[in-house]
């Protein structure tokens, strides 16, 4: 990463030391009009860009912003014909983005539900789809309150095929438990088709409209694209259901109804007098696009907070696919170099946050706050695949920020996720509070000799499954000394704290502490190597307390998990999946700890697997179980010069696995690494805001304790 290094030497240097030919301020109290100086200030960050423009100046811009609230009615927009380097930068704490409006002027209906009318330019033009009140996302009335209702079968027919792989259009009925649906019964039928159903099914989400409700046989029709043969929707799908009035009866919950007031439950210690609520205008804070030729380069965002921006439901849905890969971002930046976001927040938004999507490069997210989403935190590259482009998105970096708390509409997204994209830094996060995977790398999947699948643009840029001999960009990405916990939530399965999929050939992954990482049904694992990974190196992590175990291998080649420890998951702590005839991975000078569950899960008997030089531990007994076999009879046909030994943790029932002495260690290799410098750095103040909040992590708890059951 010494590319990244130099350039953000330079763009320090440009934005603190270098002189400046033009300087720019902009105030709440300001007006576009205005000639941008100290006491005539603009008004606006778009104001800003278009006096630049106006400017013709190649030189450097610095644009000053004065503490307070900035309303955008529509995303700034930059391009390549913002050809000088700028840099926006708030001058004082807070400077407020808000991509939504204030909602004013609250009454009380009754003691426990309160109205107010949508402001322009919502009012009568089109649904509130979120609304977030005093720093917090209003949950829509939904059923149930918490947790889940699970579907009791599904019948599909198609109604036109198409050539691709799923059906171009069908019609899904859902036979669902009429004990569920009582509050829907006498339910208005026009409310019941605005209301939205979301199925829950392994690692996907399908977020659709119902199209029809028979209350007499408890039957919901949804319609739109096939279901895919890979993960159907079965009697297992959990299921939710919001926009429904009579499901308006809890805390914090709201609506929006056709006589243009929103409706809301107060949460415990709100007031009607000091209420601060906002709904969005616009689903982006801004877009960054140049072109191939003329990509938009060095412009950096310092001290900014962006806040509110929505998401609203196209009339066939949404339908599912991994990482809720085709969800936008409330920023994206397509053909640019050089891009910064220092100290910046992105929160409350029904997207992705930041998306490096095409042909981006040299860019980076450092110190920076991203929570409250409605899907992932960032993404970097395109998740479809240009066959006659090489040129990727890379050399990217995403450090030192708190990526927490998303998923809130598309819960199948990703903490940070690398698409077809290489050499980035994903290093020293906090990465938290997610139903899906922390950290994702590649969008392919098997192996270029027996056939790839990815995603291509069909002839009208849309995405289409195709095989064929692809070989995948996702090369030589580093995930290093993040802090990567509490996932899964027990709502998706299949997930990984940092998943690599594709022929994703020198991947790193090291330094990183991942744990609590709770799937639904099968699935939880810290780290996750699927799809033909290869080449991928995992070393001196720190993985517990996961649901199925600390490292699975679907299927991959010739990768290195080396000098990790592996303690207290759940199920198992080790699990193999699919026999190949080449060298899947070598696995040595690992501790593996266990005093729960299966030591290993799969079928490691006939895994064509090199291992040596690990240590392993079972609290419960002196003679643990290794597939059925000893630990002699294990070592000598698998594991040679391991040893079967207490590593001597300083306290591993809460978590604490540094070594009391050295010596064990040292028999099979094992180099103890300083396992808290995983996670952000910095001010006291940025490591507290960094750690999960009590109450969440009591939550969690309790859910896992209830699924155990």
């Amino acid at each position: 990463m010494n590319l990244i290094g130099l350039l953000a030497l330079f763009l320090t240097l440009w934005a603190s030391g270098v002189p400046r030919t033009t300087i720019l301020y902009v105030a709440p109290h300001g007006a576009d009009t205005n000639p941008g100086t100290l006491e005539k200030p603009l008004a606006s960050l778009t104001g800003a860009r278009d006096f630049i423009r106006k400017l013709g100046t190649a030189d450097s811009v610095w644009v000053k912003i004065a503490p307070g609230d900035y309303y955008l009615t529509a995303p700034l927009e930059l391009s390549a014909a913002d050809a000088a380097p700028i840099v926006f930068e708030g001058m004082g704490d807070p400077v407020n983005l808000y991509g939504g409006v204030a909602v004013s002027s609250w009454e009380k209906v009754s003691d426990r539900l309160w109205r107010a009318a949508v402001p322009p330019p919502y009012a009568g033009n089109f649904p509130v789809e979120q609304l977030f009140v005093n720093d917090k996302r209003a949950i829509r009335a939904r059923m149930p309150n918490t947790g889940f209702f699970q579907v009791m079968g599904v019948e599909q027919t198609v109604l036109e095929q198409g050539q691709g792989r799923l059906p171009e259009f069908a019609i899904q009925k859902l036979r669902l438990n009429p004990e569920d649906l009582a509050l829907l019964k006498n339910e208005n039928p026009e409310h019941i088709q605005q209301a939205v159903i979301s199925l829950y099914h392994k690692w996907d989400v399908t977020r659709k409209f119902i199209d029809h409700f028979d209350a007499d046989s408890s039957l919901v029709y949804i319609r739109g694209k096939g279901m895919q043969p890979w993960n159907r929707l079965d009697a297992r799908t959990n299921y939710t259901i919001e926009n429904v009035p009579a499901a308006l009866d809890a805390p914090g919950e709201w609506l929006w109804k056709e006589d243009g007031y929103l409706y809301y439950i107060p949460r415990e210690g709100e007031a009607l007098e000091s209420i601060a609520a906002y709904v969005p205008v616009t689903d982006k804070f801004m877009t960054i696009s140049g072109d191939p030729s003329n990509p938009v380069s060095n412009k950096a965002f310092k001290n900014i907070r962006f806040k509110v921006a929505g998401y609203h439901m196209p009339g066939q849905g949404h339908d599912p696919l991994q990482a809720a890969a085709t969800v936008d971002a409330s920023i994206t930046v397509d053909y640019a170099d050089n891009i910064l976001f220092d100290n910046c927040e992105v929160a409350h938004t029904g997207l992705y946050g930041i998306w490096f999507r095409g042909q981006c490069t040299n860019s980076r997210i450092r110190h920076s706050y991203l929570h409250d989403l409605g899907a992932g935190g960032v993404k970097i590259g395109d998740f479809l695949y240009h066959q006659e482009d090489t040129n990727v998105s890379a050399n990217n970096l995403v450090h030192n920020s708190i990526i927490r708390d998303g998923g809130h509409l598309f819960p199948s997204a990703v903490g940070v996720i690398i698409f077809h994209s290489r050499d980035n830094e994903i290093s020293h996060n906090e990465i938290a509070d997610f139903s899906y995977s922390g950290v994702s790398v590649g969008w392919m999947w098997g192996y270029v000799a027996s056939g790839v699948v990815t995603q291509i643009p069909d002839k009208n840029g849309n995405p289409e499954w195709t095989e064929g001999p692809f070989k995948s960009p996702a090369t030589g990405n580093e995930i290093a000394y993040n802090h990567i916990h509490h996932l899964g939530w027990g709502e998706l399965s299949d997930m990984g704290g940092v998943y690599v999929l594709s022929e994703a050939i020198g991947t790193q992954v090291h330094h990183n502490v991942i744990h609590h990482v709770y799937s639904a049904t099968y699935g939880g694992w810290g780290l996750y190597t699927d799809e033909g990974a290869t080449q991928v190196r995992m070393e001196n992590n720190l993985v517990y307390a996961c649901k199925n175990s600390g490292f699975h291998q679907h299927y991959g080649k010739e990768n290195r998990i080396r000098n990790n420890i592996f303690a207290s998951n759940l199920k198992g702590q080790l699990q193999f999946t699919r026999v190949e005839a080449h060298l899947s991975f070598e696995f040595s000078h690992n501790i593996v700890y266990t005093h729960t569950g299966e030591m290993l899960l799969g079928d490691w008997k006939e895994a064509n697997v090199k291992m040596g030089n690990n240590c392993y531990w079972d609290t419960r007994t002196a003679e643990p179980l290794f597939q059925n076999m000893s630990f002699s009879d294990w070592e000598k046909q698998k594991d040679n010069n391991s040893l079967l030994a207490d590593p001597g943790f300083v306290d591993a029932e809460n978590h604490d696995y540094r070594l009391k002495s050295p010596s064990i260690a040292r028999k099979i290799g094992f180099k103890p690494f300083d396992y808290s410098k995983a996670g952000v750095y910095g001010s006291d103040e940025w490591k507290k805001l960094a750690s999960l909040d009590k109450e969440r992590i009591a939550l969690f708890e309790e859910i896992v304790s209830e699924l155990e059951k």
